[in-house]
């Protein structure tokens, strides 16, 4: 089961309101190609207004299979090495509602960025994840 829109636009304002840096990551599939219009009764017998595209090629949109519904990042101070310096570390927030499992590429996606030291989690509510952090308070 899908998380729904709802929940995200939750997690999304909590997240914010965290102060965290977030965007909706949404990946799809669309085609283009070249295209053109049939009308009802063209050679292509069509029962209302087609588009036919022609020399079809796959355009893919979102970071990748896996990735997080929400992405962005927690700015954070770095001491003593850098003196001071605030950098971004990339978080990946899946979103589950109900009893919605991750995906094995889900899974893998936020086990890498982990492995690498950002911030990725499933989560199923605001306050899961607002926890999500790389340094607790």
């Amino acid at each position: 089961m899908k998380a729904s829109t709802a929940l995200q636009n939750r997690i999304m304002i909590a997240l914010s309101k965290a102060g965290r840096l977030v965007f909706r990551n949404i990946t799809a599939q669309g085609w283009a190609g070249k295209s053109f219009e049939l009308k009802a009764g063209d050679r292509f017998t069509a029962p209302t207004k087609c588009r036919v595209v022609l020399d079809p090629y796959p355009i893919n949109a979102g970071l990748c299979v896996g990735s997080g519904d929400i992405i962005g990042g927690e700015s954070i101070v770095i001491t003593p090495d850098m003196v001071g310096c605030t950098v971004l570390v990339f978080a990946s927030w899946e979103v589950k509602s109900g009893t919605g499992r991750p995906t094995e590429p889900q899974k893998n996606f936020a086990k890498r960025i982990r492995e690498l030291g950002g911030i990725a989690e499933i989560v199923r509510s605001e306050e899961e994840a607002v926890s999500a952090r790389l340094f607790k308070d």
